[in-house]
């Protein structure tokens, strides 16, 4: 290749590089702008701006998104080493970055999720950035020091900024839960059936894939690069996406084949097919839901999987007439989210005490309206994908106050082994899942 050639190759890769990098400005100020502006999760953020820029290709697609998800996810830190004003007017709707001062931001994030990066040479041709320390630190922290040093800005960083001072005296154990949020989660899978068809097929697929010992079926999908439903073991119903926390709560709800269960919020039924599967399609799971949309969805996911003893009804918050009460009931209850932070970075940062609120009042709500779905002698399970102990503990415990005829039901914990009293929490550090919890009551039989 000629002198000349190789400079104009050079020259339009730059300018592609640069094409790249302004995409990722204007998705990154939208993306700021709804997650802080309009309280939005970055996820729904991200689909609408690819709705809205129909150029953006598969790779621009996977630039932005992964530079967005890291710099929610660093935020805490990133926040830490700008000026009190741009802090100020990001979190209340409003960026006012400059092109620069916004690749600064990214370039910092990327180097703490993943210092080996290609993009980080990007960032650096493109703005001229000082590099960054090939020896990276291992933890995201002292990636974030190292980076404000190269970068000369002067800040303290620590681990537990990610999460809100202010709600590090909200969360039991907020230092263990803000170190937690600087690791992506697994996608985590329960095999359904034909577990080594299944398993195969994500060899083929060059699918990192490792088998929990925690749960039956559970397995652990790392940064899987592929749309998972595309995937025969998907179409054929050997597999549904579900996380680990989740399964587990699935578990410590005890049904048995030929019982009758209920499953009051259902949604589009991850809990629900896993219950009729340990069921073994035997007795019957009534899905409930006020939304029908979700109960159709859940209809078609029943067909694939191939089980047939799951029944839908949509109703208004409360048991429908002639309703027979069940062997159990699952309260699945709409919560803060709080427990899922690692899958929505950036949420805990235009979090506040009147989501909680609402929320604790529906769930109270919620459990007044289906504790007597229960028959004398069955079983009432109420969880949360929440951190708050006012949805959880707490929550439990004002209902055992108006309701004696409840008490909860010792077990060991499923993912740890230790004993419970009836309260189970399920935390990141249990098998790399969500922050979940659960509470198991009996009804007396009289």
């Amino acid at each position: 290749m000629s002198e000349y050639e190789h400079s104009n190759n050079k020259r339009l890769n730059e300018r592609k590089m640069e094409s790249q990098l302004n995409l990722l400005y204007t998705a990154g100020k939208s993306v700021l702008n709804g997650v802080f502006g309009r309280q939005m999760p970055p996820d729904l953020l991200l689909a609408e701006f690819f709705r809205n820029n129909r150029q953006c290709g598969s790779r621009d697609r996977a630039l932005i998104s992964g530079c967005i998800y890291a710099l929610l996810r660093y935020w805490g830190y990133l926040r830490n080493m700008m000026p009190g004003e741009w802090r100020k007017s990001t979190e209340t709707g409003e960026v006012l970055f400059s092109k620069r001062e916004l690749g600064v931001l990214f370039y910092t994030a990327l180097y703490c999720d993943n210092p080996g990066a290609a993009e980080l040479l990007n960032f650096s041709t493109i703005y001229n950035f000082p590099p960054l320390p090939k020896g990276a630190p291992k933890s995201p922290v002292a990636r974030a020091r190292a980076a404000a040093k190269a970068l000369q800005i002067e800040c303290t960083l620590n681990s537990s900024q990610l999460l809100p001072e202010w709600l590090q005296e909200k969360i039991p154990n907020a230092g263990v839960v803000a170190e937690s949020l600087a690791q992506r989660p697994p996608l985590w899978i329960r095999i359904h059936r034909e577990e080594e068809k299944c398993l195969a097929e994500f060899k083929e697929k060059n699918l990192r894939c490792e088998v929990s010992e925690k749960l039956p079926g559970a397995a652990a999908l790392y940064a899987p690069r592929i749309n998972l439903f595309s995937l025969e073991s998907y179409s054929k119903g050997r597999f549904e996406v579900q996380d680990l926390a989740s399964q587990a709560i699935g578990a410590v709800c005890g049904v048995r084949s030929g019982e009758r269960v209920l499953d009051a919020c259902a949604g589009a039924g991850g809990k629900t097919l896993q219950l009729a599967a340990l069921m073994k399609n035997k007795g019957t799971v009534i899905a409930g839901d006020i939304r029908a949309n979700k109960l159709d969805e859940l209809r078609r996911r029943a067909v694939r999987a191939g089980l047939f003893n799951i029944r839908t009804r949509a109703h208004e918050g409360k048991l429908w007439r002639d309703f027979v009460p069940c062997d159990r009931v699952l309260l699945d209850v709409p919560c803060t989210g709080s427990g899922v932070w690692r899958r929505n970075p950036g949420m805990q940062w235009s979090f506040t005490m009147e989501k909680l609120a609402a929320h604790t009042k529906v769930q109270r709500e919620i459990l007044e309206n289906f504790c007597s779905a229960v028959k004398p002698g069955g079983t009432l399970i109420y969880s949360t994908c929440s951190l708050f102990p006012e949805e959880n503990e707490l929550q439990i415990q004002s209902f055992l106050e108006r309701h004696e005829e409840f008490v909860l039901k010792e077990a060991p914990h499923p993912l740890t082994g230790v004993f419970t009293n009836g309260c189970y929490r399920f935390n990141a550090g249990d098998g790399n899942c969500d922050y979940m919890f659960a509470a198991v009551m009996e009804k007396s039989a009289r």
